[in-house]
């Protein structure tokens, strides 16, 4: 039996407890003004669903990532909350953060820029010492987390059972480029066997073409990955340079993010779609052929993976529910999206200077082995 809706083939192939002292939440619980939770938008509900795959096509099923670890289930962006990802069945780990450099060079991992939305501190992270000041922050969240290291969530991945995970870095703009990659190169050639055990599992996820060169040149070592909630932005600043792109799940649902993702096939590009935290969004991103799906919900995830392995056919057949969802949700209306792409683009902009001042120069897209960098 084949579903027809138009065209996307099948994928290229691809090739500790913690203890945490007790304390009590803090009152500071307002959201960051500057960066709140962005607002999962849209497809056009004149536009249709783009896809022609039989859904007993042989296709390989996409990565699972946890988003800011099992966000669902523990404080976001916490060792506490990563482990249980991995637990739950995540094949990655994708942070979600700015990947901080703390006044003093030491490496955190956090989603915002402050401290306020989700911890006890207060501040912006960029501008306080880890220790004595961020060593002391706890999420506001139960069980109270602190803040984790960069060194730390690479000593869980090499772990022995832990080998298998991927971990997607994501850099926001507030961080020089410069400065955080080569703080970055620093600790991850600290651990032993790192060219083997750690390099090969980790990805770069870059918002600003200004970060393009900068990570080629410090970190060529890393695959490259544009995350970008604008299908025009991921096509025109970064998809010759970058070796993927990490598209907003409503983008890539429109008739161009359809284009794209049959342009990423057919160049070799891979392909992450966030933040898919329901069922049917899980299903259609298994019908697209993509390499990944972000998600709050890994144990979702490892469910739906259990029946399509059982059945093909019968857990990806179309519903009613896939049919009328556009129409159903402004999450997919083009008006919201784009909107939503433009507040995204002011913010990136207003931190990084204007994309399309940026020239990258012609920059390999081999991904350079370890050792021939040391």
């Amino acid at each position: 039996m084949t579903t027809q809706i138009n065209a996307v083939r099948p994928p290229l192939s691809r090739g500790n407890s913690l203890s945490t002292p007790a304390l009590s939440p803090s009152a500071s619980t307002d959201v960051s003004p500057i960066l709140s939770q962005i607002v999962s938008p849209p497809l056009n509900p004149n536009e249709s669903l783009d896809i022609d795959l039989p859904i007993t096509a042989d296709v390989a099923l996409p990565e699972c990532w946890g988003h800011r670890g099992a966000s669902a289930t523990y404080p976001e962006n916490t060792k506490a909350s990563f482990i249980e990802a991995i637990k739950a069945g995540a094949d990655g780990l994708e942070t979600a953060v700015d990947i901080h450099a703390a006044l003093d060079d030491v490496l955190v991992l956090f989603h915002d820029p402050n401290l306020e939305r989700t911890t006890n501190g207060k501040g912006k992270i960029n501008n306080l010492p880890w220790d004595g000041v961020l060593e002391q922050v706890r999420t506001t969240k139960a069980p109270h987390q602190p803040i984790p290291l960069f060194r730390e969530v690479l000593e869980i991945l090499v772990n022995p059972e832990n080998r298998h995970v991927k971990l997607n870095i994501d850099c926001k703009v507030d961080t020089e480029p410069v400065r955080l990659f080569t703080l970055m190169k620093a600790v991850i050639e600290s651990f032993p066997g790192w060219t083997t055990l750690i390099a090969p599992r980790l990805i770069l996820g870059i918002w600003h073409p200004r970060f393009i060169e900068p990570a080629a040149t410090i970190l060529p070592f890393l695959p490259r990955y544009a995350i970008s909630m604008s299908i025009h932005e991921a096509r025109s600043y970064f998809l010759p340079h970058c070796q993927g792109l990490s598209l907003h799940f409503p983008a890539l649902a429109s008739a161009d993010g359809q284009r794209l993702l049959e342009q990423c096939r057919d160049s070799g590009k891979a392909v992450c779609v966030w933040t898919v935290n329901d069922e049917e969004e899980m299903k259609e991103c298994v019908r697209w052929g993509v390499q990944s799906v972000i998600t709050d919900k890994p144990d979702l995830w490892r469910k739906l993976r259990a029946e399509i392995l059982a059945d093909r056919e019968k857990a990806l057949a179309f519903s009613w529910k896939s049919v009328i969802r556009p129409w159903t949700k402004r999450r997919y209306w083009a008006f919201d999206h784009l909107n939503e792409a433009r507040k995204e683009t002011e913010y990136l902009e207003s931190h990084a200077g204007k994309m399309s001042d940026v020239v990258v120069p012609d920059i390999s897209l081999r991904v350079a082995r370890p050792a021939d960098v040391l």
